[in-house]
């Protein structure tokens, strides 16, 4: 029997760590799957080790990895490739070795007669419980080729969005990063200079200028105290984070920022009728749709909301009117959902939103180019601007101390 750490949370947000023996790490994520936890990780707990190679593992394997390694086993079972012969392939083909590692244990378990779902299911750190559940609905209704080029496609979609909002953000990450170094040299090199030239003279230095000094002097003694409050700072918030109620106002935060909160919404949306509309369409009784597609929205707000609509729905209520109540989501989605229940085309109806969403997406990512650029260079200029003042001032003083 060997011992597991794992990390859990359950359908509220609310996390939980412990120890769990077991004979394998897939009989311990059964129990806890049996406990109606949703696994963040669990690892085997080794002497002299505080990171196992699963987690190593999960950093290194990225989203675009995933997406290639389900679209080439898509090709491979439509070409009538048994589950097997497909896995040894891709074991070879894919070049992120933790992926390989991964496939591996897959097949292990799939000739040992596992279904593909219950073997990944025993990777809970690389495949997650939308992949399984897709899987599982695939194989029961014999169109598995079709699930893993839909999981493909909905990765594909994720990994454009985000290389949109990195693109976005890049010019004026580079700019912003421009700037500071700018004033780091301006105030560690060339505002001395200015104040020793003035100092010969005998003047008192404005009170702009002696703001400046002083901050720069106390920064250049002080620096490690600094850094040291800032990392603290940093890591209180990240700490906080992690908690229930920090997750959940953080998350709420994100919805309502200046600026990024119409963006993070809008992905929400998009994302959230995406796997709902595929899951339903790929045959997932709606109640588990529901409860996969909470998990894999990313807010914990957005997530409460479908959660507390899926217990309505069980007492029979539509899908729409608890959506509707919870003021999470825009009046156009609720209303979309309540049309494709009552024409019985609801999963196309769902596509369709999250079609229009990733348009809205797109239009906010360029929105926010538009807003950020002209507003970071406004402030760059403006904190140099102040610089320059600051160092001029005492020039323009120089003048009347030598008539």
């Amino acid at each position: 029997m060997a011992t597991f750490v794992y990390k859990v949370h359950d359908r509220t947000g609310k996390i939980f760590t412990g120890n769990m023996e077991g004979e394998s790490k897939g009989a311990v994520v059964s129990r806890l799957q049996e406990m109606n936890y949703f696994i963040t990780s669990i690892n085997e707990k080794r002497q002299g080790f505080a990171l196992s190679k699963e987690i190593t593992f999960l950093k290194k394997i990225k989203l675009r990895d995933l997406t290639i390694f389900y679209r080439q086993f898509a090709t491979m079972v439509n070409a009538g490739l048994t589950l097997v012969s497909s896995l040894d392939i891709l074991i070879e083909q894919v070049e992120n070795k933790a992926l390989s590692e991964s496939i591996k244990s897959v097949k292990s378990d799939v000739e040992a007669g596992s279904t593909l779902a219950d073997a990944m299911a025993k990777q809970p750190l690389i495949f997650t419980e939308l992949n399984i559940s897709m899987i599982r609905a695939g194989e029961i209704g014999g169109v598995l080729d079709e699930i893993l080029n839909k999981m493909a496609d909905l990765m594909e979609k994720e990994f454009a969005l985000q290389q949109k909002i990195k693109s976005a953000m890049a010019y004026p990450s580079f700019v912003g990063g421009a700037g500071v170094i700018m004033g780091i040299f301006m105030l560690t090199f060339i505002l001395p200079q200015f104040v020793g030239v003035f100092a010969q003279f005998g003047g008192q230095l404005p009170a702009l200028t002696n703001a400046l000094v002083v901050a720069t002097k106390l920064f250049g003694k002080y620096w490690y105290l600094f850094f040291a409050t800032l990392t603290a700072l940093i890591f209180a918030f990240l700490a906080y984070r992690k908690t229930p109620n920090g997750k959940f106002n953080f998350d709420k935060f994100k919805l309502s920022a200046p600026i990024f909160g119409e963006l993070n919404r809008k992905s929400a949306v998009s994302r959230f009728t995406r796997i709902l509309g595929t899951l339903i369409k790929s045959g997932v009784p709606i109640l588990e749709a529901l409860k996969v597609s909470s998990n894999a929205i990313g807010n914990l707000v957005i997530s409460e909301a479908v959660i507390n609509a899926k217990t309505k729905i069980k007492e029979g209520q539509s899908i729409s009117g608890p959506l509707s109540t919870s003021g999470v989501f825009p009046p156009m989605v609720t209303q979309m959902i309540m049309v494709g229940e009552e024409s019985g085309e609801l999963e196309e109806m769902l596509m369709n939103v999250a079609k229009f969403y990733d348009e809205e997406v797109d239009r906010a990512v360029e929105r926010l180019t538009a807003i950020i650029e002209p507003l970071m260079m406004a402030v760059i200029a403006l904190t140099v601007g102040v610089m320059i003042i600051a160092m001029y001032l005492p020039i323009f003083n120089m003048v009347n101390l030598i008539q």
